[in-house]
């Protein structure tokens, strides 16, 4: 779990940064960053709900962060090393999904599962999130999906369907735009994963 808890507190700061600056930074948004915070509580609640014994303390450092940090991560979600929260206000992260390493996910962002019957269709299942996937503002991703790994979910999207690696998805429902491998691209965003 220290592991992963380091892997988090660096995700929040560009790695562009001289060594001393860049822990000064580490540090500095350890300490005052509720978005960090939250992070750190998710780790400790889904390390007690584990066990069930101590599965109720899970439960109140998750209210916890409700409060602390307006964010909402079940403890039985499943999310690697890396999570960097841009801010931490209005993200709810349900219980089933499973998000890889390094992801990045902005405020207002809602990624849950079982979205129950839609006319004649059931969609029952939870979202799979890939490693390196950033989550911009507003966005949803909602039952059996699957996000490919370095994918770019744009703001205010709304993912129902399956997102290929390395694409970048917008609109509501979320299409594919364009693929991140072209080179011919006039317009690759820089750093996608820069300071938070």
């Amino acid at each position: 779990m220290l592991r992963m808890v380091i892997a988090d507190l660096r995700s929040t700061v560009s790695a562009n940064y001289p060594p001393l600056n860049f822990w000064t930074r580490v540090i500095g948004k350890s300490l005052f960053a509720p978005a960090v915070h939250v992070v750190v509580l998710y780790r400790l609640s889904a390390a007690l709900y584990k066990f069930v014994p101590t599965r109720p303390f899970a439960f109140l450092l998750r209210a916890m962060t409700t409060v602390w940090g307006g964010t909402e991560i079940h403890p039985a979600t499943t999310i690697g090393p890396g999570l960097c929260l841009v801010h931490s206000h209005k993200v709810v992260i349900g219980p089933g999904v499973t998000i890889g390493s390094n992801a990045r996910i902005g405020h207002g962002v809602t990624i849950a599962g079982d979205t129950g019957s839609i006319g004649s269709r059931t969609r029952r299942g939870f979202p799979v999130i890939g490693n390196d996937v950033t989550i911009a503002l507003d966005s949803i991703v909602l039952g059996p999906v699957t996000v490919g790994d370095g994918a770019f979910i744009a703001a205010q999207s709304m993912v129902l369907h399956d997102v290929p690696a390395r694409t970048v998805v917008r609109g509501s429902p979320a299409k594919v735009v364009r693929s991140l491998d072209d080179p011919d691209d006039p317009d690759e965003p820089g750093d996608p994963r820069g300071e938070a």
